[in-house]
């Protein structure tokens, strides 16, 4: 008996390992081509095109699950390499080693009833406001004569932007016309006529102290400063103010 045991444990130890399909073979197709990274990518990215390959097949549940089986695999297949000394380690490859960064609180969190109505616009949110704002501002500029005019365009505008802020988008019909009507927000809309009203008048203080001490070309008359520091002032308004509740 001990001597048929002697060649079964020589060959045993004496056996390759067999080799494990590459992640092409696996998947037939390479998960690093479909998800567009390199193999050498940082976590976020790998995560960040998953997501975005979620979102283009989000009808085909199929192939969404085959996405995250090749995630997990990216990642499996990272582990191994790492723990057998073929890829060093980066902190950002994965969330579980970066650091921890504390988040800072903007100052105006720190007090009560700023924190309530003070925000940080979002890139579309602010290029429609300083577009239009900035139209008004080349308007009084082009034609002093209607600054007042532009300035009371610029009033409506900002309290349009300033009201609506925060408010979901009003479903339409196919033809594009509002499909729902909301009753008025009195508390807000008497919160965005003040803000308004406050940002144009800093805007119109400002205006007066720069005509009184900056000697200004002769191409530039006092109504265009006017119109363009209280259009300024109402864009600050509707850019870092939000009267609506998240």
């Amino acid at each position: 008996r001990s001597s048929a045991v002697g060649p079964r444990m020589a060959f045993s130890f004496g056996k390759k390992e067999e080799e494990r399909p590459s992640l092409s073979e696996k998947f037939g197709e390479n998960p690093y081509r479909v998800f567009g990274v390199t193999e050498d990518a940082p976590y976020e990215e790998v995560e960040a095109a998953y997501k975005e390959l979620c979102l283009e097949y989000k009808d085909d549940e199929k192939y969404k699950i085959k996405l995250e089986m090749m995630k997990e695999a990216i990642f499996d297949e990272r582990l191994q390499l790492r723990m057998s000394g073929a890829l060093k380690s980066k902190v950002q490859d994965s969330p579980f080693e970066a650091k921890l960064q504390v988040k800072k609180e903007p100052w105006w969190s720190k007090i009560a009833w700023l924190k309530k109505i003070v925000r940080k616009p979002e890139k579309k949110y602010a290029t429609q406001c300083s577009c239009l704002m900035a139209a008004f501002i080349v308007a009084g500029l082009a034609a002093p004569q209607l600054a007042s005019t532009t300035m009371g365009f610029g009033f409506l505008s900002a309290m349009g932007f300033l009201y609506n802020r925060g408010t979901p988008d009003i479903r339409r019909d196919d033809a594009g016309n509002p499909g729902e009507s909301r009753p008025a927000n009195y508390g807000a809309l008497g919160k965005t006529v003040g803000l308004c009203m406050i940002g144009g008048g800093l805007g119109f203080f400002l205006s007066q102290i720069v005509i009184a001490n900056v000697a200004l070309p002769a191409t530039i008359s006092g109504d265009a400063v006017v119109n363009t520091f209280f259009c300024l002032g109402l864009l600050a308004t509707a850019l870092f103010f939000q009267v609506q509740d998240d």
